[in-house]
């Protein structure tokens, strides 16, 4: 018999039971929508922490603190780590010690600034670290320096009265909400401009020792560019300065050049920066077995995804019962099919048909079974997570206009980046309809077997 043959016969036997067919059919899709949906719901439910993980910060950073005489933070170090599979760079990170300073700029140092945070980074790592410029370029050459993003809000004006001599950004950022009793984040406030731009100007930096203010010391810096606040890299990236680690040690010694330098660079912290999330936990361990002491998201992280895998497990148990109570109606569908048609099927073999094409003729039934409805399963799913989207989401339908608007409104509510209570990615729907398929031959293919056994001379007996 050839396969259009047996799909032909196939087909004519879905229709000759056109409402247990559908029946049928609709137990798969119903069982396809409840693992898809409970599925989706638990994908959401990750995406939605793995974005929450995000904010807090790059999730590859490991700090590495000293510990005693035998875990210096050295360039010794630096490449011990450098040398661990899965990492990307190692980034040294040092500060000023017992040392006071100011920061002025502009014609006759008119813009003054009392306090800023100022760290040193190893040379040549500031790109590999994933700093970001807002503007300008990486420094180069000894005593170029970054500023932080808002850097420029922490200048006064000498020449304004006091109370009205800086700009307060936070004044901006934050708003006085009556209703709730306290403050709230504006996300999209404009802030004004700073006096001065600090991108490309050269500033004057005055240190004392906290044992002697009176002596005073001080050092020109330029502004090579402007970085993007960034917490979780250090909290300079907002209103401080970056240094090169060996121009902080000019510094230092420049004010105490008593103090013995010979001794090799060592810095406050390392940062190790993995390739992928998933080598943190192994690189963080090895790094702990030379002797230092580590800090990472991963003991946040690690929680959490534990738990959304646990949901998603559940949820994907809840949806499988549904779908193996559709498996029983296909089995269920088969076996009475083949009851109604013995005499079909003693006539079969009395012809010489081969008992693989009848056994073949009913598992393609159940399997027509199991692909309809696990595409109907699919989309209807898709449709029920796009309900709950909106739902969820709760946007001014009023506000829209045209198909335009009301395309670009459903899309944008499925779209990962907004945090969709569901998401429905292509590989679960397929997925699904693979799952539904495999469902629809397994429970076929008791029935089919039993086909396969009955006698041909008792079947053409039978009325």
């Amino acid at each position: 018999m050839k396969l259009s043959d047996m799909i032909k016969i196939c087909l004519q036997n879905l229709r000759r039971r056109k409402s247990r067919t559908l029946l049928t059919v609709l137990g798969v899709v119903v069982g396809c929508c409840a693992i898809v949906t409970m599925l989706s719901i638990g994908i959401g439910m990750q995406n939605s922490m793995e974005l929450a993980l995000a904010d807090m910060g790059d999730l590859t950073l490991i700090q590495v603190y000293g510990r005693g005489q035998n875990a210096k933070l050295d360039d010794d170090a630096i490449k011990k780590f450098e040398a661990i599979p899965g990492v990307e760079v190692a980034i040294g990170k040092a500060s000023l010690n017992n040392i006071g300073y100011e920061l002025t700029v502009g014609e006759k140092d008119r813009y003054q600034m009392n306090w800023a945070n100022i760290v040193g980074f190893s040379k040549g790592s500031m790109e590999k670290f994933g700093l970001e410029l807002v503007e300008g370029t990486f420094p180069k050459e000894p005593f170029e320096v970054l500023a932080g993003e808002f850097a420029a809000y922490n200048l006064r004006d000498t020449q304004r009265p006091d109370g009205s001599n800086m700009i307060d950004r936070w004044e901006f950022m934050y708003s006085y909400d009556p209703d709730l009793g306290y403050y709230t984040y504006n996300e999209n406030a404009e802030l004004p401009d700073p006096y001065i731009s600090l991108c490309g100007q050269k500033m004057n930096l005055q240190m004392y020792s906290y044992e002697d203010y009176d002596k005073k010391y001080d050092q020109e810096i330029k502004i090579t560019g402007v970085v993007k606040e960034d917490y979780n890299k250090d909290y300079a990236t907002s209103e401080g300065f970056i240094f090169f680690v060996s121009d902080l040690q000019a510094l230092q010694k420049m004010v105490f050049p008593t103090n013995n330098t010979n001794n090799k660079l060592t810095y406050d912290q390392i940062y190790v920066k993995t390739t992928d999330i998933s080598k943190v936990e192994a690189v963080e361990e090895e790094i702990k077995q030379f002797g230092y002491s580590t800090s990472s998201m991963e003991s946040i992280r690690k929680p959490m995804q534990e738990e959304a895998r646990q949901q998603q497990l559940m949820f994907g148990g809840l949806g499988a019962v549904s779908l193996f109570v559709a498996a029983l109606g296909i089995t269920n569908t088969m076996i009475m099919s083949i009851s109604e048609r013995t005499r079909e099927i003693g006539v079969m073999k009395a012809l010489g048909c081969y008992l693989g094409n009848i056994r073949t003729t009913f598992l393609m039934e159940a399997g027509f079974i199991g692909l309809i409805g696990g595409i109907a399963g699919a989309v209807i799913s898709y449709i029920i997570s796009l309900v709950i989207n909106l739902v969820s989401k709760k946007p001014d339908f009023g506000m829209v206009e045209g198909f335009g608007q009301w395309w670009e409104m459903l899309m944008s509510v499925m779209m990962p980046e907004n945090s969709p209570v569901s998401i429905v990615p292509l590989w679960l729907a397929g997925f699904a309809i693979l799952f539904s398929i495999i469902v629809g031959l397994g429970s076929g293919f008791y029935p089919a077997n039993k086909a396969v056994h009955i006698s041909a001379l008792e079947a053409i007996k039978r009325e």
